[in-house]
């Protein structure tokens, strides 16, 4: 099975603003990203939560990310190096993003199991050759 490349993008925004809503239609209007993307999702951070009684570490301070997944590295290139891409998105993502601040991470997933149904059933994956 060939390994989806995944990156995922650790992001501040902007303290006055949202990026839920208009952002993703904007990103989806660029031809090259509706062409080389396989998904594309956002995490939204909830900085309520506290998990100092669960004894984990403190939350990323981060607002939240997103992740787009793609046949290759050399997709990914494509759509960030895309001049419609800069032209549109860019500008877009500076109304909303502390995009100086990101953090890329970038490889694959490797899924380790599934919940199938609402019977509880697990599907236990092979992790991906490499």
């Amino acid at each position: 099975m060939a390994k989806i490349v995944r990156i995922t993008l650790l992001l501040r925004k902007r303290d006055d603003v949202t990026w839920s809503e208009e952002h993703p239609k904007i990103w989806l209007s660029v031809p090259i990203v509706k062409q080389n993307l396989v998904k594309y999702s956002q995490f939204h951070a909830d900085e309520k939560l506290d998990l100092a009684a669960t004894g984990m570490p403190p939350v990323a301070p981060f607002d939240g990310a997103a992740t787009m997944w793609a046949k290759s590295l050399e997709d990914l290139h494509a759509i960030f190096s895309d001049p419609e891409y800069n032209r549109i998105v860019v500008p877009d993502e500076e109304k909303f993003l502390k995009r100086a601040e990101a953090v890329p991470m970038i490889g694959w997933d490797e899924v380790k199991f599934v919940k199938e149904d609402s019977s509880g059933v697990l599907r236990f994956e092979q992790p991906n050759p490499v």
